[in-house]
C-alpha cells in the first residue's frame, strides 16, 4: 500500500498478483513478505456455517471442482485443491493468523453473506485485530449487523450507481431485466435500492451473490450508520460521473473505486474523483509513486 499526497489509499484487491490464485495463503504470506499491509479479500459461509475466504459463491476454474460454497462443509471444501497444487482455499482462521503479528494491516474484509456477522466479529476480537479491519458489503443487513456489535467499526456499503454513464444505465437496464424475470441460475439476487427489504431478507441466505442500485440522494438508516463511522461508498470506477461522487462527498461518506489497474487509469481517474481508496488487481501499483 502506498499513500499519496491527497490521501489516496491504493489497496490490493484479492491480493491479486501475489501468487497464481487470488486471496491464497502463499499469497497472503507473499504480500506480507513485501510489506503491502493494505489489503481485501471476501468472506463466504460454508454448509457448516464455517468462514471461507473467496470471492464468488462458486468455486472457479482453478479449484478441481467447482461447487456452490455454501454446498460443503468446511472439511469437504479443504479436501478440494488448486489445480496442479496441494493447498487448498483459505479459512478466515488462517487468514487472522498469518495476519495477527503484522500490527500495520489494514484489512478490508467484504462479507459476501448475511448470518455470520457475530462469528466474524468474534474471531477478529480474539486476535485483538479489531482495529485493523474495515468491514465492506453489498448487503445492508450485513451493516447493520456489525453495527450493532461493534458500533465504532468502519463499515463500506459496495453498490452499482444509477447516473448517467452509458455503461451505468446499461447495467441497470439488464439488473431490472433480470429481477423481473427472475433468472437466477447462477444464484445472484439485484434489489433497486429504493424499494429493498419489502418483505425480504438476506439473512442467513448464503451461497448466493447480491447486488443494489441506488440513485442519488441516498437516504435512510444505512446513510445513518455510514455517517457515524467514517464510512465508505465502493464503486466501479467505470460506472460513476462527478456529480455522483460530489453528491456522495456532501453526504460525508468516503469514496473506493475499484479495480483501477494500470498507471494511465490510475492518473485519470486519482485526478478526476480524487477517491479515498483505490482497489487495484495490479500489484505494481502498490509501490508506485506518481499519483501528485
Amino acid at each position: 500500500m502506498i499513500e499519496n499526497q491527497n490521501k489516496t489509499l491504493i489497496v490490493s484487491h484479492r491480493l491479486r498478483g501475489f501468487n497464481s490464485h487470488d486471496a491464497s495463503l502463499q499469497g497472503l504470506r507473499n504480500a506480507l513478505a513485501k510489506e503491502v499491509f493494505y489489503f481485501e479479500v471476501d468472506c463466504r459461509t460454508t454448509k457448516d456455517r464455517e468462514i471461507v475466504i473467496h470471492h464468488d459463491a462458486k468455486l472457479g476454474d482453478e479449484f478441481s471442482s467447482q461447487p456452490f460454497i455454501a454446498d460443503k462443509t468446511l472439511s469437504e471444501m479443504k479436501k478440494i485443491r488448486y489445480k496442479n497444487s496441494s493447498a487448498s482455499i483459505l479459512t478466515l482462521d488462517e487468514l487472522f493468523r498469518v495476519v495477527e503479528p503484522h500490527k500495520k494491516v489494514k484489512l478490508y474484509l467484504d462479507i459476501k453473506e448475511s448470518g455470520a456477522e457475530e462469528k466474524i466479529i468474534n474471531e477478529a476480537a480474539k486476535r485483538n485485530l479489531l482495529e485493523n479491519i474495515v468491514i465492506i458489503s453489498w448487503l445492508p443487513e450485513v451493516l447493520f449487523r456489525i453495527n450493532s456489535l461493534l458500533n465504532t467499526m468502519q463499515l463500506c456499503f459496495s453498490f452499482y450507481p444509477v447516473c448517467n454513464t452509458v455503461n451505468s444505465r446499461i447495467i441497470y437496464l439488464q439488473a431490472k431485466v433480470s429481477s423481473v424475470f427472475n433468472f437466477n441460475k447462477n444464484r445472484r439476487l439485484t434489489f433497486l435500492f429504493d424499494n429493498y427489504n419489502d418483505g425480504y431478507s438476506a439473512v442467513d441466505k448464503f451461497g448466493f451473490d447480491f447486488e443494489h442500485f441506488i440513485h442519488i440522494p441516498f437516504t435512510g438508516k444505512l446513510l445513518d450508520i455510514l455517517q457515524s463511522v467514517n464510512g465508505i461508498v465502493c464503486l466501479n470506477y467505470k460506472l460513476v460521473e462527478s456529480s455522483f461522487i460530489e453528491n456522495l462527498k456532501r453526504q460525508n461518506l468516503q469514496i473506493c473505486l475499484y479495480s483501477i489497474d494500470t498507471e494511465k487509469d490510475l492518473r485519470k481517474y486519482e485526478a478526476k474523483f480524487h477517491p479515498d481508496i483505490v482497489l487495484t488487481d495490479n500489484s505494481s501499483l502498490l509501490k508506485s509513486k506518481f499519483l501528485s
